[in-house]
């Protein structure tokens, strides 16, 4: 395999090298991006060098970058000998003890006995949340000041930019014991702000691969090998990675699908997950080093395939999985239905390739040009294949036409809004998405109609039905403000924000009752196909299971009389009342 393939390998995520614990290597610290979950992170542990004793945690979820951001700051000074550090709090150790006892044993300088003892103890925790959650189930008798740091500043909860930002204004201490965090969870590796996304952080990432650094061995070996191979006119990889250096505009397109991805999913991958996804446009699973000058027309199906475009569209693992969600292809508006038809009808497919297509770009080019070869070569093998090279060249043509004159999605860029809103404490702001909530609660089990056809005021249906009826309850809900909101600054960018959207909700005749949704950008999707007219199938309550069980929840909470609406009827209702006596009725409402 080529030196530089070999060099790019170092960005999978199921490398040794993208994994930093106690040792740094030179790559890990060339490809480390700063960003400011550093910054928070050294001032807490500046903060906690200031005490006898302190216990900073440093949060997150598997494989999330917590050891590396560790491995980042001891490398750097920043974590010296006065710190015990402990990477390993989820798992147990060779003498059989569990995960929750060791961590106990290394938590106990801090415990409420041994706290005010007067010996000196730092300790960094690098820990999983669940791990986090579950000790404090076990301990927290005996660890209460550490219980009730994690609830006051909500380590478990969605925590809001605002809130976070008073959290981080207010002092934390203990006598003589400090405490500190950094969450993984609440920092995002973007920013949200008025305009959208800061996607710096990202696009950090993505020049540490490509910059022109004598610290960066992967342009290195890419100028030095690939730019001197002479098979690199067949290679997609070369092609891939060229494009990816040469063009700013291609590499904003990434950037911006992948943070799109990021959002709709409401995911929150590691650096080396987004690593590990820029290695598979450029490289990718299919590859196949043998096929680059074979002598058959499979070294062309081959190129074509392995184009970083339709490999970021036709793959099926990790965050290239949920970026083909977004083809331009697959899109519900069928943007180039008419485009795929007309290049299908063109007369000349190797016309059109050649006084057209390759005019777009030189992988295109080198497409053509081997084509050619192929159909003079390898007639009969290529006339087989045709459909298929035809097929994937179109797919390749569209989405590469469509990275230059990108649409954004106006339904994404409305939940952007929002989020922000929500985040700095407007929830005036949100008073459509609001208003959108309430009205699918009232569709969300089907709609029912009166005599008059019109949907019936504030009806939820209670549970399937039948052909012939259905039970329903007439249930008023009313928005409840967060009173203890505190505005932010509106032109700021916040890196640490809640993902989703919560918002609570009273039935009107149960006021000190709030139920709580939150939305997160598929459920926002599904309200709004709802509000155009959709109807929610038995798959979409599975999916949105969350909004299932609020609708459910408003329904058990309501005390009105459950009514029956008959299909067959004219559309008569009926009414199931009971008595002060316990006793049912069952009343003719017309």
């Amino acid at each position: 395999m080529c030196d530089f393939i070999n060099t790019m390998e170092k960005l999978k995520s199921s490398s040794s090298s993208s994994v930093a614990n106690e040792i740094f290597t030179d790559f890990n610290e060339y490809m480390h991006t700063a960003s400011k979950m550093d910054d928070r992170l050294t001032h807490v542990i500046q903060k906690a060098a200031q005490y006898q004793k302190s216990l900073v945690l440093v949060c997150g979820n598997s494989g999330d970058g917590k050891s590396h951001l560790i491995a980042s700051l001891k490398g750097s000074g920043v974590i010296d000998d006065g710190f015990s550090v402990y990477i390993d709090a989820t798992s147990a150790d060779k003498k059989g003890m569990k995960a929750n006892d060791k961590l106990r044993e290394k938590l106990m300088p801090l415990s409420d006995s041994e706290m005010h003892d007067g010996k000196t103890f730092r300790l960094i925790v690098a820990i999983n949340l669940g791990i986090l959650n579950d000790f404090l189930k076990n301990y927290e008798n005996e660890f209460s000041v550490l219980k009730k740091y994690v609830d006051e500043q909500g380590l478990f909860e969605n925590i809001p930019a605002w809130k976070y930002e008073k959290m981080h204004k207010e002092k934390v201490t203990h006598e003589d014991c400090y405490i500190g965090h950094v969450d993984f969870t609440s920092f995002h590796r973007y920013e949200i702000t008025p305009r959208g996304l800061n996607l710096d952080f990202i696009r950090g990432l993505l020049d540490r691969i490509i910059t022109n650094d004598p610290r960066n061995v992967m342009r290195l070996s890419f100028d030095n090998g690939c730019e001197n191979c002479h098979k690199r006119s067949n290679c997609p990889v070369y092609w891939n990675y060229k494009r990816i250096v040469q063009d700013e505009e291609y590499r904003e397109y990434i950037v911006d699908v992948l943070a799109e991805a990021i959002i709709k999913h409401n995911v929150a991958p590691s650096v080396r997950e987004i690593n590990n996804f820029f290695y598979e446009i450029i490289i990718g699973n299919t590859f196949d080093e043998a096929l680059i000058n074979a002598n058959s027309t499979g070294r062309l199906v081959h190129f074509i395939n392995n184009l970083s475009l339709n490999l970021l569209y036709e793959s099926k693992d990790g965050l290239l999985k949920l970026v083909a969600e977004q083809d331009v292809l697959n899109s519900k508006d069928r943007k180039y239905d008419k485009e795929l038809v007309a290049l299908n009808l063109k007369p000349s497919f190797e016309k059109w390739l050649k006084e057209e297509a390759h005019k777009c770009n030189n992988e295109l080019l080198q497409v053509d040009a081997d084509l050619v070869f192929c159909q003079a070569n390898y007639a009969r093998e290529y006339k087989s294949l045709e459909a298929e090279i035809k097929r994937s060249i179109f797919k390749y043509y569209i989405r590469y036409m469509d990275s230059q004159n990108r649409e954004y999605d106006q339904k994404y860029i409305q939940f952007l809004q929002y989020l922000y809103a929500y985040n700095t404490g407007n929830e005036q702001k949100c008073k459509n998405l609001i208003n959108l909530i309430k009205e699918c609660v009232y569709t969300w089990n089907g709609r029912l109609g009166d005599q008059s056809g019109s949907t019936i005021k504030n009806a939820i249906i209670y549970g399937k039905g039948t052909d012939r009826y259905y039970l329903y309850k007439v249930v008023d809900i009313a928005f409840q403000v967060d009173k203890s909101i505190e505005k932010i600054d509106e032109t700021g960018e916040f890196p640490n924000f809640a993902s989703s959207l919560k918002f609570s909700f009273a039935l009107k005749d149960k006021p000190s009752i709030r139920i709580s949704i939150d939305v997160d950008y598929e459920l926002y999707d599904l309200l709004r196909e709802m509000n155009e007219g959709y109807i929610p199938t038995d798959n979409d309550r599975k999916q949105n299971v969350n909004f299932d069980s609020f609708v459910r929840t408003l329904l058990a909470e309501s005390e009105s009389d459950i009514y029956i609406y008959s299909r067959y009827e004219e559309g008569k209702t009926y009414r199931i009342t009971k008595d002060e006596f316990g006793s049912y009725a069952f009343e003719n409402e017309g």
